[in-house]
């Protein structure tokens, strides 16, 4: 039995982001001991279900299982609703292949060994996960799941709390000194506006300290950890 592993990411316009993605998935091929390949889900003139199909047509001899993991963090409407359509485009043109998608790679906080190093090592600093957030039912508690894991408030980019009025409510409690870490796999434009905005803050108000973490996509341990899924 011949196997395709493909990795599929949202997709991004911003260069850094595509960089650091070809970077996970050069490092994920290294320790993968079969064909792997990237995908975008948005922001690609070609769909997902496209991708995957020209890649099987190039073959002269195609795998005959094909495993789809999500490197998403959150199970929005992508994960939920846009992934499984492409399967089942995929199946009904492809029925000699079986097509297995695997769970999205935030599942059940397995990512929080990746996250616990990025927050700073001050104790007196007041952890908060920065999170783009849904409003889909069911997403936002896995969130909040992980959080309490990392002894961490959270914040999110597009619903509430916001940043912002996180960092209120604890400074109401008369706390300054925060260590944010977002909870993003690449940089791009979301990662680079919560920056911003923390640069913002932090000049506004000389009693407001916040360390910053990085995404951690490209962390050795997560690459570990993916190659690990795709070798199951």
């Amino acid at each position: 039995m011949t196997r395709l592993s493909v990795v599929v990411v949202h997709g991004s316009f911003s260069d850094i982001y595509q960089q650091e993605f070809q970077g996970l998935l050069a490092q994920v091929k290294a320790q993968i001991n079969h064909p792997v390949l990237g995908a975008y889900l948005e922001c690609s003139d070609v769909s997902l279900a496209g991708a995957i199909a020209q890649f099987l047509q190039s073959q002269s001899c195609p795998p005959d299982q094909v495993q789809i993991l999500p490197l998403f963090l959150l199970p929005g409407v992508h994960v939920r609703e846009d992934i499984p359509e492409a399967i089942a485009q995929l199946r009904a043109q492809f029925p000699q292949v079986t097509f297995n998608l695997l769970d999205y790679l935030g599942k059940d906080g397995r990512l929080a060994p990746f996250l616990a190093p990025q927050f700073s090592p001050n104790s007196a600093a007041q952890r908060i996960l920065i999170a783009h957030g849904s409003r889909r039912t069911g997403a936002n508690p896995e969130i909040e799941k992980l959080a309490q894991a990392l002894d961490a408030h959270t914040a999110y980019w597009a619903t509430e709390p916001s940043l912002v009025q996180t960092l209120e409510r604890c400074q109401r409690e008369s706390i300054n000194t925060f260590s944010c870490v977002p909870y993003f796999l690449f940089s791009g434009k979301i990662p680079g506006a919560i920056a911003q905005q923390i640069t913002t803050l932090t000049e506004a108000d000389p009693h407001l300290s916040i360390h910053l973490g990085q995404p951690f996509g490209t962390n050795p341990q997560c690459v570990q950890a993916i190659a690990q899924i795709l070798n199951t």
